[in-house]
């Protein structure tokens, strides 16, 4: 829905001419998108870590230098410390391939992010180390850029004109080496070639150039807010405030939903709003933007930031007091009707205390039936469970024994005929055998099984929830209960003794205390919450 969100103002960004109020619509959906940003950082933090596990785990050479190439790119916009780190593993692993181009690539993704990271000495010693003899015909326009990227920071932080015409000399020759390698019906030629028209001062015809690009599909996020730049950058020399504010919006809005932490979209229309008198709005971005700067390492982000942040901040808390001080007023006003109302409330509540202690003893007496009642339902509750229970086993009990006094009927005839025909060893034998118990102990489960799971009949199911998946219990059929079951359900029963419920199963005390202690291993809740929860199964 997000994506469809976007889209849409993405569209309507793009579209030739438009109203003022979608300015103010983008705006309202920048101020949402800058509160969740947290969210948009999560999820590239996700995708570099799914980029480093496919890293660690490639083998091939040419699979590990594709991996630092997409942690690169990822990082480049997002991190200056882990981009270059990436970048810096990139010319490692293609100096173990041995491609010289791939080296060159690496090389100059490393002189790239100590541009960015403000250290122009070392990224100009770097490009000097480039050997230019060796570069390919794509990688031309990479080359080019670099220097032109480095000079128009070089340029945005002179201080001297003498340095800033020398600089601007050197971008402008920089752009027309662009223009020259890049392909004519490129993104990157249109960008370049619409900063060059403004350079000259044709501004409608660097509009113009942009205009077919600001809506071809398939292109990247990155490119997304590169044409918005450059279209708030033709408007601002057109003089067209409200169109430069919409694509600095959009250029900003599509920098924050990418995690891109370095950028520069949003410082200016910070800039805008606050020359507007939004200042509310222009802190809260250019805070946003500061932050951001600051965990991107981007230091010439921040030294930006910095000339425009004490200004706003400076507004924004002469605006907080000012209101702080109209506060202060209706303070003193809210005090005055105050007093008058609490000399009024005194005479009201004399009148209402009686009625308001009446009130409490109706209240509590009230209170105390509702906790009477409360503990006589559930005392109905366990009683009628109780009845139910104790009918149900008396029933089983006098079946037992009916059955156990005829067997036992059986057994003496049986017996006796043989004593009385002479058959002695056959009676010994009969006598010696253990099969009879062990037959009657396994009667005795499956009838105890049959009645329990007949008045508990999910008793096996609740029992399964308190325990951890990979250990529930799984019976061979619905109508039987494991060994390690019948403990827990005497118990459920009300027979927790171990030594009556080895007793009653005929099994040893140690037997019942290690099914005990091997379900207590597999609880997903703690043993005093599993006692409690034990005793609602059935309720």
């Amino acid at each position: 829905m997000k994506k469809i969100i976007l889209l849409v103002l993405l569209s309507i960004a793009l579209s030739p001419v438009l109203a003022g109020e979608n300015v103010d619509s983008l705006l309202q959906v920048l101020d949402k998108t800058i509160v969740q940003r947290k969210e948009f950082s999560d999820k590239k933090e996700r995708e570099l870590k799914e980029l480093k596990q496919a890293l660690d785990n490639s083998r091939d050479l040419f699979d590990k230098f594709n991996y630092t190439d997409k942690l690169f790119d990822a990082y480049k916009h997002y991190n200056l410390d882990s981009a270059i780190a990436a970048a810096r593993m990139k010319l490692t692993v293609a100096q173990q391939l041995h491609d010289k181009q791939l080296e060159l690539q690496s090389q100059m993704n490393i002189a790239e992010i100590m541009g960015k990271m403000g250290i122009y000495k070392e990224t100009f010693d770097c490009m000097d180390k480039i050997d230019k003899s060796q570069l390919k015909k794509d990688q031309w326009g990479y080359y080019y850029h670099l220097y032109h990227s480095i000079y128009t920071l070089l340029f945005n932080n002179a201080s001297l004109d003498d340095e800033k015409k020398q600089y601007n000399t050197l971008i402008s020759r920089y752009k027309d080496s662009l223009l020259q390698v890049y392909d004519a019906q490129s993104i990157a030629y249109r960008l370049t070639y619409n900063d060059k028209l403004l350079e000259k001062g044709d501004f409608r015809e660097a509009l113009l150039v942009l205009k077919p690009i600001g809506s071809l599909p398939g292109q990247e996020n990155a490119q997304k807010a590169s044409i918005a730049y450059r279209f708030a950058k033709t408007y601002e020399k057109l003089g067209d405030v409200a169109e430069q504010k919409k694509y600095l919006a959009l250029a900003a809005l599509i920098d924050i939903r990418r995690a891109a932490k370095s950028y520069v979209a949003l410082r200016e229309l910070a800039v805008l709003l606050y020359e507007e008198g939004q200042v509310d709005r222009a802190y809260a971005y250019i805070r946003c933007a500061m932050e951001d700067a600051s965990f991107a390492r981007a230091r010439f982000r921040m030294i930006e930031i910095t000339e425009a942040l004490p200004i706003i901040v400076a507004s924004y808390d002469k605006k907080m007091e000012a209101e702080k001080s109209t506060l202060f007023n209706y303070l003193v006003l809210i005090s005055v009707l105050s007093v008058i109302l609490l000399a009024s409330s005194i005479l009201i509540y004399l009148q209402l205390k009686r009625i308001s202690a009446t009130k409490k003893i109706i209240k509590s007496k009230n209170d105390e039936l509702l906790g009477i009642n409360v503990t006589l339902r559930d005392l109905n509750t366990k009683l009628s469970e109780s009845d139910h229970v104790k009918e149900t086993y008396i029933g089983y009990v006098f079946n037992l024994c009916s059955s156990y006094i005829n067997k036992l009927e059986s057994y003496r005839v049986n017996l006796h005929k043989k004593l009385r025909a002479g058959q002695i060893q056959q009676a010994l034998s009969d006598t010696g055998d253990t099969n009879l118990v062990s037959n009657e102990v396994k009667d005795f489960f499956q009838n105890f099984d049959a009645v329990f799971l007949s008045i508990y009949p999910r008793f096996i199911t609740d029992f399964n929830q308190l325990l951890k998946p990979e250990e529930q219990i799984q019976p061979k059929s619905d109508d039987c209960l494991t060994p390690e079951l019948r403990v827990f359900a005497l118990m459920r029963m009300g027979i927790p003794d171990s030594s009556r419920i080895a007793n009653f199963l005929h099994y040893s005390p140690q037997t019942v205390y290690n099914y005990k202690r091997k379900i207590m291993n597999k609880l997903v809740v703690n043993k005093e919450d599993f006692l409690l929860k034990m005793e609602q199964i059935g309720r």
